[in-house]
């Protein structure tokens, strides 16, 4: 996986290059990763992009259930949600 950082996009060609030598470059802002670039093509891009979103998602719900096992909501909590939910 390559970095770059995000200044470096206005020289395009390298964006290009990286992207096609790695398949995937991580843009940077002071030195911290802030978003992931992916090569697709024409025919790919749907199932990629479907892909992403997925992982996205999953990865959140990792996530949610992480929190929950640390400090899981109280009663209260969960009747807040329930009732925001059906306003």
């Amino acid at each position: 996986m390559q970095y770059m950082p995000v200044s470096e996009l206005k020289r395009s060609k390298n964006l290009w290059a990286s992207l096609s030598e790695s398949k995937e470059v991580v843009l940077t802002r002071d030195g911290k990763p802030g978003a992931l670039m992916v090569e697709v093509t024409g025919e790919n891009l749907e199932q990629v992009v479907q892909a992403v979103r997925g992982a996205l998602f999953s990865q959140a719900v990792r996530n949610a259930r992480e929190r929950a096992r640390f400090d899981p909501p109280s009663e209260q909590d969960i009747a807040r949600e329930i009732q925001q939910a059906r306003q």
